[in-house]
């Protein structure tokens, strides 16, 4: 199990200000057009520099998934934010959420996340050698849940051409050049 203290969370929070919308939770019907993007902006402060997945329709608010390289206090790190109903829960509350994909289950502290702009869903923190990011980019769809809550599906098609660079890249942050 992953835990890691509420504290790191702050700066998903800045990068989810940053990036703007994120985490439009769509019916499956209206997810036509979402696809995996790797959005790169090198600047010279590497705390200024911003490094990102998503998975959404192209130039528009409306995404389900996203990750952001984080530089924590000792630590470089990936957030993982994830479109999930927490309409039953408040900013900032400590959640678990169990994420799953084929020879995958694991249980990872999450945070909820309530922007102003865009829909709700939970945050975890995870190290760029956590086992999750090579199952993203070697798995079709992944599933994840809150304990009693509903089962959602995340498509990863279309992830594996992007995950290695963005995780290369997140792991050399300071060092990255335009």
């Amino acid at each position: 199990m992953s835990r890691h203290a509420p504290s790191r969370f702050s700066l998903v929070a800045a990068g989810l200000a940053l990036a703007g919308s994120v985490l439009a939770s769509l019916p499956a019907s209206a997810q036509g057009g979402m696809v995996w993007e790797y959005h790169r902006y090198v600047q010279t402060n590497p705390f200024d520099t911003y490094l990102g997945l998503s998975y959404g329709v192209p130039q528009t608010d409306a995404v389900r998934a996203s990750s952001q390289c984080n530089i924590g206090a000792n630590w470089v790190y990936g957030s993982l934010t994830l479109a999930y109903d927490v309409s039953n829960l408040n900013e900032g509350d400590n959640v678990e959420v169990e994420i799953m994909a084929p020879g995958y289950s694991m249980y990872h502290d999450a945070m909820v996340v309530k922007p102003q702009e865009g829909t709700w869903g939970i945050s975890v923190a995870l190290n760029l050698n956590d086992p999750i990011w090579g199952v993203m980019a070697s798995r079709n769809m992944l599933s994840y849940q809150v304990p009693g809550g509903a089962v959602e599906h995340l498509p990863l098609s279309g992830l594996a051409g992007v995950m290695g660079q963005y995780i290369t890249d997140c792991s050399r942050i300071g060092d990255l050049r335009s």
